[in-house]
């Protein structure tokens, strides 16, 4: 799913010195204006950029911010999926990430939105989790609006649930105005 990361920070002279962290606390490369390109058959099949990205060797993980990414289709051009996140931690051992911040999710195929603060995606399931207490409003097409807490979601199935406090709307049939 997401990154490969961003270029090196530094101190005025003016500036207080604040103790110095341990060192696996520094990350190994920092990148401002991150890019990545997944090719696939020599065409872009995901894209993904940052304002910033940091990279820690030793404890393989990317930390991104201001992320956007797309999953594009065979042609290379239509977008499958799309999504944004203030802040994404990427564990590149097991491809799992933690989203947090702003997050918008959107299956342009199935023609549904997630939008949230919290978010957890565990690549070995493809699942989704939102916490217990975490709201997530998702909307699917343009007749049916839930927001609810206790968010689990299946990629491969194309199906969630809500565990707590759901609330929503569903427009019956086709006529606009009947609910």
């Amino acid at each position: 799913m997401i990154l490969s990361l961003v270029l090196a920070s530094s101190c005025g002279l003016g500036d207080i010195e604040q103790p110095r962290t341990a060192q696996e606390d520094q990350p190994t490369a920092i990148f401002v204006g991150f890019k990545r390109e997944e090719v696939t058959k020599g065409l872009v099949s995901f894209y993904a950029e940052a304002e910033r990205a940091e990279y820690y060797q030793d404890q393989n993980l990317i930390i991104v911010y201001k992320l956007r990414f797309e999953e594009r289709g065979e042609d290379g051009i239509e977008i499958l999926s799309e999504g944004e996140a203030e802040k994404a931690v990427y564990h590149e051992d097991t491809g799992d990430a933690e989203l947090s911040g702003y997050v918008r999710l959107e299956s342009k195929a199935e023609n549904a939105s997630f939008e949230t603060s919290d978010l957890k995606y565990f690549s070995a399931t493809q699942t989704l989790e939102g916490g217990p207490d975490t709201p997530v409003i998702a909307r699917v097409g343009q007749r049916l609006l839930i927001k609810g807490s206790g968010f689990f979601a299946s990629i491969g199935e194309s199906a969630f649930t809500f565990a707590n406090g759901v609330e929503g709307r569903l427009i019956a049939g086709d006529t606009p105005g009947t609910q």
